[in-house]
């Protein structure tokens, strides 16, 4: 908090604007002083604005949200930050019994093109800088599935790290190519809601174990927030890294009731998240593990529901294809595509700072480049989406079931 305030420009203006000082925190119940950010203010405030002064931007990754909200964040990693992501990493992969010599496929919504590490990773030493080099097979989501397929294949992963969505193609593809040979020990999940008929059909599809984690690019990602260990007693949040509430009109919900989840980052330095709003609803615990670790416990995690799109021909296009697609348009302040039949695409604009007719011409070429020159895509401009309350916005959904 102090050096948010000391260093953020962005943080320094906003805590005076509210009346509240580093000072005043003198507890972790005095966090509730100080505002929630939401999405749409740290969006609209520039990253220079954001980001602490004295940081070495060169030695920085910039990542950036697969804008599954409709808003897009970035943020920068420094070699701090990076550090803690090995450590809670190669946590669950001890929990899960990883052996360093077992080979790794994690599937990342990084827009193709971009690097996954940059000088921070890249200059890091020590266990995760040899496993990311030599066991650990990095795919983009928005490619090829088939491809993918063809990639698994050939390294038999033993761990596969990926989203829900992601995963339930790849086994149904597979499936239909009648591939047998893609059989790892564990699938990791995040990113999206892990339902238990999920959890089944992976296991099923897979013969493997499959253990979910919960986290955000901007505050932890791959399960940063929190993660399930080998007795599935719920989440574990790793209170050693974040700091986690569960709020109802601003006030801490009691354990079993649902909340808002809010979340800090105590390791995020150069672009520090404090009190930032998730979107995302679940259920503090006080129950016991008994794993015995004693981090506590979060259950009923209500998060991001996305759906792979299908074309005439079978072929399943990503959502977050679509996302990394029409991200960088300028004039969107969020946008939604729903496939109505697999002949018809509906797609919505919220219209944002800068809207013209240039940000609709540019979204439908997006669109119409990924998807089959059969589809019917229809575009509506709106002023706001209505708000509904109890209910997650999905920005890519499909009704063809």
């Amino acid at each position: 908090m102090k050096h948010a305030y000391d260093h953020v420009p962005f943080y320094r203006r906003l805590y005076d604007r509210h009346g509240v000082h580093p000072n005043d925190l003198r507890s972790i119940e005095d966090i509730r002083r100080f505002p929630v950010l939401s999405k749409e203010l740290v969006r609209d405030e520039p990253l220079s604005e954001r980001t602490a002064r004295g940081v070495d931007m060169s030695r920085c990754t910039l990542k950036t949200t697969s804008g599954s909200t409709g808003i897009p964040l970035s943020v920068l990693e420094d070699e701090h930050s990076i550090d803690y992501f090995d450590a809670y990493i190669l946590r669950r992969l001890f929990e899960y019994r990883y052996r360093p010599w077992e080979s790794i496929v994690r599937v990342t919504t990084e827009p193709p093109g971009k690097e996954t590490l940059g000088a921070t990773g890249e200059a890091r030493a020590g266990l995760m800088k040899t496993l990311r080099e030599s066991r650990v097979k990095r795919l983009v989501i928005a490619e090829d599935v088939y491809k993918h397929l063809e990639i698994m294949r050939e390294a038999n992963p033993k761990f596969i790290v990926g989203p829900p969505s992601y995963l339930k193609v790849v086994a149904k593809v597979a499936s239909e190519q009648e591939i047998t040979r893609i059989r790892p020990r564990v699938l990791m999940t995040w990113g999206e809601i892990l339902d238990d008929s999920t959890r089944a059909y992976l296991s099923s599809a897979f013969g493997s174990e499959v253990y979910d984690g919960y986290g955000s690019v901007e505050i932890a990602p791959i399960g940063g927030l929190a993660w399930e260990c080998r007795e599935r007693s719920g989440l574990h949040v790793n209170s050693d890294t974040v700091v986690l509430e569960f709020l109802k009109d601003g006030e801490p919900v009691a354990p079993g009731e649902r909340g808002e989840v809010v979340a800090t980052s105590l390791f995020r330095f150069a672009t520090p998240m404090i009190r930032y709003r998730l979107g995302d609803i679940a259920t503090p615990s006080d129950g016991f593990c008994p794993c015995g670790r004693g981090f506590p416990l979060v259950r009923n995690i209500e998060g991001r529901l996305v759906d792979f799109l299908t074309m005439l021909d079978g072929t399943p296009i990503s959502p977050y294809a679509v996302m990394f697609a029409v991200q960088d348009i300028n004039g969107i302040a969020r946008y939604q595509v729903v496939q109505e039949s697999q002949r018809k695409i509906t797609a919505t604009i919220e219209r944002g700072k800068g809207f013209n007719q240039d940000t609709v011409t540019k979204f439908k070429a997006a669109c119409l480049a990924l998807f089959a020159s059969e589809i019917d895509l229809e575009i509506n401009v709106v002023e706001s989406f209505p708000l509904e309350k109890g209910k997650k916005f999905r920005v890519v959904a499909s009704r063809v079931r």
